[in-house]
C-alpha cells in the first residue's frame, strides 16, 4: 500500500483500501479465560503526507510498562458492554480524543500478553493535527510515528524469549528518541507486514 499522500484524497483511498484488507483477513480470535479483557487503539493519521500512528509515553505512575511506550487503550469494564466500548473510553480518557472523532476501519487480531492481558486491536483513523489533553497520571509524552518504519522492518535488534515453550522474538525500533519495543513493537510490525505491505 502506498504510505504517501498528496492530498486528503489520497489519504481517503487509503482508508478504503485498509478496510476492505481488514474485511477480506481472517482476525485472529482468541479464547483464554483467566486473562483480563482489554483493548488498544491503532489510530492513523495522514501527517504531512505520511502515514503515522499515535503513540503514548506512559508515566512512572502506572501498575504496569512504566515509562514505555504503548498505544491508547486500557482494561475492559462492566459498564462499557462491550470491547469496542472500551477502546473508545480507554481512549478519551487517556489522550482525550472522543469517540466521534475517531473513524473505526476495522479490527486486527487479538494478543496475548505476558502480564496476563487480553489485548482485542482495533483501527481507527484521526485527523492531523489533533487535539490532544493528556491523563498525566498515565500519560507522559506522545510519538506520531511513521508506519514506513514497521513496513521496512527498521527496527535496531531483536531479543528472543522463552514463554511457555514458545520462542518470542522482541522487536526493538528507535524512532525520535523514543524505543518502541515489547507487544506494541510486535503488533505494529505484524500488521504492517500482514495488511500494509504488498
Amino acid at each position: 500500500m502506498n504510505l504517501r499522500f498528496e492530498s486528503e484524497l489520497d489519504f481517503a483511498s487509503f482508508k478504503n483500501e485498509l478496510r476492505e484488507r481488514l474485511d477480506r483477513r481472517e482476525t485472529r480470535r482468541l479464547d483464554n479465560p483467566g486473562y483480563k479483557p482489554s483493548a488498544v487503539n491503532i489510530l492513523l493519521m495522514n501527517k504531512e503526507g505520511e502515514l503515522c500512528v499515535l503513540l503514548t509515553k506512559r508515566t512512572e505512575k502506572v501498575s504496569t510498562h512504566k515509562g514505555q511506550i504503548s498505544f491508547p487503550g486500557g482494561g475492559y469494564d462492566e459498564s462499557d458492554g462491550n470491547i469496542a466500548n472500551t477502546v473508545l473510553r480507554e481512549t478519551f480518557e487517556e489522550v482525550g480524543i472522543p469517540a466521534e472523532k475517531i473513524e473505526c476501519i476495522g479490527r486486527f487480531d487479538d494478543y496475548i500478553s505476558l502480564f496476563g492481558f487480553h489485548i482485542s486491536c482495533f483501527v481507527g483513523a484521526i485527523p492531523h493535527p489533533c487535539e490532544y489533553r493528556f491523563n498525566e497520571d498515565e500519560i507522559d509524552d506522545y510519538v506520531e510515528a511513521p508506519l514506513s518504519l514497521f513496513v521496512s522492518l527498521g527496527y535496531d535488534r531483536i531479543e528472543h524469549y522463552n514463554f511457555k515453550g514458545h520462542d518470542i522474538e522482541v522487536y526493538h525500533y528507535n524512532y525520535d528518541g523514543y524505543e518502541i519495543w515489547g507487544l506494541t513493537a510486535r503488533i505494529l510490525t505484524d500488521f504492517a507486514q500482514t495488511v500494509l505491505k504488498d
